[in-house]
């Protein structure tokens, strides 16, 4: 089989899901990035090399002539391309989440843009698969985002199968500047949705500092995971650097210089974010996770949908309750309301390795197959039934 990934974010789950059919006998493999110079230096990279090719994204590598690579599925984790490289696509969706609503409304642009290069999903179609991490997710992509059900399976997190039995710290600590064996490290890992971090609480840069104390009087590291840094006004930028300059245990990373979030999520012991999608696959490790709920109360406009674009309009929308296709308190750690709060959870995190761990594992039962490690292997098998139907 010949598999084209187009990544949008080579991210935890398309990443191992590439390095698993990577390892499969008679699977060649491409991957489009934006820049992949800047993956291969990544450390997940160096610990798990692949085979496939990584090409850098153009115009014109959105298909391929039949003489170079003539793949069979594409298999995508956000954007579509213009047109259709291969008979066969296959949306490994970029995270659960709990932002929405996702609903057809919402996906509209996406329905346009599947019917376009391999048929409409709002009918069977199979041409086209939508991976869903459980049968939640399931429900709610057919019955909100209006996929068709025979165009979508429940096929779990493929980065989960590598969570739940990650590689030893030992391992990784090449890749980071600071002792990740015997010291611990606290993931900080904010959504770009919400603006600054704490402005709803306060001002970033006087909670920061108090938060990086904290961490410091346990003799801790800080990953401060942001998205991509042109998402954020350029003295918010300055500031977070500056910031990081002066704590040395502090080390600031932004999506689109460092790309791969996989090696983080394994070498961190305590996962701090308001409602990133990390969260979802950081469980599967069972450590304890902090959920900042990201503004002052469910009612109150914010960045991300004050006013924003739904098809092709704009529509205003007064409330944050808009947003949510899972309620903030469905979750698989601790959930804090203010900042005391936020710093109580550090301490009872620090002290209790294991304060999360059934919450964890519950939200994981529900939601997101229990992280059983069989991920990869259901998605291949998916992908092998689309194909073969197809030739």
């Amino acid at each position: 089989m010949n598999i084209l990934i187009k990544a949008s974010t080579f991210g935890a789950d398309l990443f191992w899901l590439t390095h698993y059919l990577d390892n499969l006998p008679g699977v060649n493999i491409k991957v489009l990035l934006s820049d992949p110079d800047k993956f291969t230096e990544e450390g997940v990279y160096k610990l798990f090399p692949l085979k496939a090719e990584l090409l850098k994204k153009s115009l014109k590598s959105y298909w391929f002539k039949p003489k170079a690579f003539k793949p069979d599925v594409t298999i995508m984790d956000n954007k579509l391309p213009i047109k259709a490289p291969s008979p066969n696509g296959f949306m490994l969706w970029h995270g659960f989440g709990w932002k929405g609503p996702n609903d057809r409304e919402e996906f509209s642009w996406m329905h346009r843009a599947i019917k376009t290069a391999w048929g409409s999903a709002l009918e069977p179609n199979p041409h086209f698969l939508w991976q869903c991490f459980g049968e939640w997710d399931y429900e709610h992509r057919t019955k909100i985002s209006g996929f068709h059900p025979d165009n979508c399976k429940i096929l779990g997190a493929a980065s989960h199968d590598l969570l739940r039995d990650p590689v030893s710290k030992e391992d990784m600590q090449p890749y980071f500047p600071f002792d990740i064996v015997n010291r611990k490290t606290v993931l900080i890992a904010p959504t770009w949705h919400y603006g600054e971090v704490f402005a709803h609480w306060g001002k970033d840069k006087e909670l920061f500092e108090q938060l990086f104390q904290k961490i410091e009087s346990y003799d801790a590291n800080v990953i401060l995971r942001l998205h991509d840094s042109f998402r954020f006004d350029s003295d918010y930028v300055k500031f977070l650097e500056d910031l990081s300059e002066r704590h040395p245990n502090v080390w600031l990373k932004f999506k689109d210089r460092n790309p791969d979030n996989l090696l983080d999520i394994m070498a961190s012991d305590i996962l701090l974010t308001n409602f990133s999608s990390i969260a979802n696959l950081f469980y599967a490790t069972l450590r304890p996770t902090i959920h900042i709920y990201p503004v002052r109360n469910e009612d109150e406009e914010f960045q991300w949908r004050q006013s924003t674009v739904i098809g092709m309009r704009s529509k205003k929308v007064d409330s944050v309750k808009y947003i949510w296709k899972l309620s903030p308190e469905e979750n698989g750690g601790l959930l804090a309301r203010n900042f005391q709060m936020l710093l109580s959870q550090l301490d009872q995190a620090f002290n209790d390795p294991d304060c999360c761990k059934e919450k964890s594992q519950a939200f994981l039962d529900k939601y997101m197959l229990g992280a059983d490690g069989r991920s990869c292997e259901r998605i291949w098998k998916a992908l092998r039934e689309m194909v073969e139907a197809n030739k």
